[in-house]
């Protein structure tokens, strides 16, 4: 009777124990309401040069949301105002943490600091579904060498494009104006396709993305296009210097948008706290 006991005992510590290793939590975190002086910014966690430390300054708790649940604005949904104040949040995150694990981190955090509560939902969306143009895809698969520690900052090329550190995956867009034309010329090194999904082409405007190309692997390309071509500059009978987004996606890429209503997860909020439990 008292080993039957004892056993059950160790099933349930060993169950508690395994409940304790699928919730996460950050070594410490503060999150505080910002100063009028803070300046807005986020970086750090794992994947990062920084991956012990994450900070997240003059986030609007969308933003937060957003960065936790790895989802783009359209998909955050609250009848109540989420972008009214903003919050400074340093965390730091536990050696060998993966990616994943953050971010049951961050989403554990705002759960207890903001009392957040939501719940998912597919919606029918007016978006962009991306996929291989029939003319067939026009970019190779990265070449994949060490992995570059440059934190040097990202600088412009002579042809308008941006530069980023050798070997260091990321992505940078530069947007100016060229003949009266609004222009973006993007660079992606080492990223999967699904990148262009959550980029919004220079306009708050850009419908939602889903990508369906099936590509799995990583790529270095180069995107540029005209942001607009309803321009002020139209009046004047002027071509855009550059090819209209869908164009170029096309040409450039090998890819194509095609517009549809298409399904997206939805984060329903279902309430929060305005005011987070600082620490």
């Amino acid at each position: 009777m008292h080993r039957r006991r004892f056993a059950t005992l160790l099933v349930g510590a060993a169950a508690g124990f395994a409940l304790a290793q699928e919730q996460p939590a950050f070594e410490v975190a503060s999150v505080k309401v910002s100063s009028p002086g803070s300046r807005a910014g986020f970086g750090g966690g794992p994947g990062t040069s920084s991956p012990g430390q994450y900070h997240f300054n003059a986030a609007m708790l969308t933003g937060l949301i957003m960065d936790a649940y790895q989802v783009q604005d359209f998909q955050v949904v609250s009848k109540s105002n989420l972008e009214r104040d903003r919050f400074d949040v340093v965390a730091k995150v536990p050696a060998g943490a993966t990616r994943d694990q953050f971010r049951t981190m961050l989403q554990n955090l705002l759960a207890e600091r903001f009392h957040l509560k939501l719940h998912h939902e597919t919606r029918e969306l007016p978006g962009w579904e991306l996929v291989v143009a029939k003319s067939g895809l026009k970019i190779k698969e990265s070449q994949v060498g060490p992995v570059s520690d440059d934190t040097g900052r990202v600088s412009i090329g002579k042809d308008g494009f941006p530069i980023l550190p050798e070997g260091k995956p990321g992505t940078a867009g530069v947007y100016t104006i060229v003949d009266g034309f609004p222009v973006g010329h993007i660079t992606a090194q080492q990223q999967p396709i699904s990148v262009l999904a959550s980029n919004n082409f220079g306009s708050q405007h850009t419908p939602p993305i889903a990508d369906h190309t099936g590509l799995t692997g990583i790529y270095d390309f180069r995107l540029a296009f005209s942001v607009d071509s309803s321009s002020t500059a139209a009046s004047d009978a002027k071509a855009p210097p550059l090819p209209d987004l869908f164009t170029a996606v096309r040409e450039q890429l090998g890819l194509q948008f095609i517009p549809k209503k298409l399904p997206f997860d939805v984060l329903v909020i279902d309430s929060f706290d305005a005011r987070p439990v600082e620490n």
